[in-house]
């Protein structure tokens, strides 16, 4: 009688499982049946035995990424966040592991660790790294998966995230159930229609913009002598889509040369040693630079 009552109850819980929030899990459902009859013409009334019945956990939950648009990121940045809403939507309280998760067919991040955030809703070192989580019933979260770019990754995207399980179930097998006590009553929880597990990705999108410079130099002899001329270039060029601005080529003249002044051109053509030679080193603002742009500064210097 016990197994077909489990049995009933399961088929219950699992047809009820995408409407699992309602009464709270531990909850007592009392039920008394009353009767009123006469005898003789008196009139008597009586009860029946209580029936005790305690309502069931499902365990479910909902993880969604927070971003519509993909994560911009760099080569070599470290403490990139992607962020998350996990919610409890079962009908009690559940404890859920949580896991960095990273698509198989992605390339990977490093250093790939989750935070909870401190309720800014933006990541930064207030948030505290979490292995595992407490909802209660209804309550949610808001989750960055935090990872390191590689230095040399040369991939366009990767797809990134959270795996959360709860460590009641979390078997991923909707529908199955464990007997659970909340230190008064016992009773069943059950996986709900995600299996008590989930997990959600958002994507990084490698913006490979970089601005590239290549410096040569030419002297005015075949020897490098005391009066030789070193005449230095410098090529400033984009590599990737977007645009790179407030740029600046700087160098500093070396040691044992002078600088030859009114040496200094951009693009051929001569500018001002005023705004642009000063302290023993040349800075040269560019305009904004986009694909395929270049920009070259010229200057010489002199061996001492």
């Amino acid at each position: 009688m016990h197994f077909f009552s489990k049995i009933l109850c399961t088929i219950f819980l699992f047809s009820a499982l995408l409407a699992a929030k309602g009464v709270p899990a531990g909850t007592q459902i009392l039920n008394v049946a009353q009767l009123s009859y006469q005898v003789n013409g008196f009139d008597f009334n009586t009860t029946s035995n209580t029936l005790v019945d305690v309502v069931d956990q499902v365990l479910d939950l909902e993880l969604v990424c927070q971003s519509t648009q993909n994560i911009i990121v760099q080569n070599g940045e470290v403490k990139r966040a992607l962020p998350f809403v996990l919610e409890n939507i079962g009908n009690g309280t559940d404890n859920f592991s949580l896991t960095p998760d990273t698509n198989a067919s992605s390339p990977e991040v490093d250093n790939r660790l989750i935070f909870l955030d401190d309720g800014d809703g933006v990541f930064n070192s207030a948030d505290v790294q979490v292995n595992d989580i407490n909802l209660t019933a209804d309550q949610k979260a808001t989750l960055f998966f935090v990872s390191d770019i590689p230095a040399s990754a040369a991939w366009q995207y990767s797809h990134n995230g959270i795996e959360a399980r709860s460590t009641i179930g979390g078997s991923g097998i909707p529908g199955k159930d464990y007997n659970v006590s909340n230190g008064t009553e016992n009773y069943y929880a059950v996986d709900g229609y995600k299996g008590g597990v989930e997990s959600a990705l958002c994507t990084y999108e490698m913006n490979h913009l970089n601005l590239i410079l290549k410096k040569s130099a030419t002297l005015s002899s075949d020897r490098l002598f005391t009066g030789t001329v070193i005449h230095y270039r410098i090529e400033a060029t984009v590599k990737g889509e977007g645009t790179v601005s407030n740029i600046v080529i700087k160098d500093v003249i070396p040691s044992g040369t002078t600088y030859v002044p009114g040496s200094i051109k951009l693009d051929g053509t001569a500018v001002t040693d005023a705004g642009h030679f000063s302290a023993n080193s040349i800075a040269v603002p560019v305009n904004d630079m986009t694909r395929s742009d270049t920009h070259v500064v010229e200057f010489d210097v002199k061996v001492n």
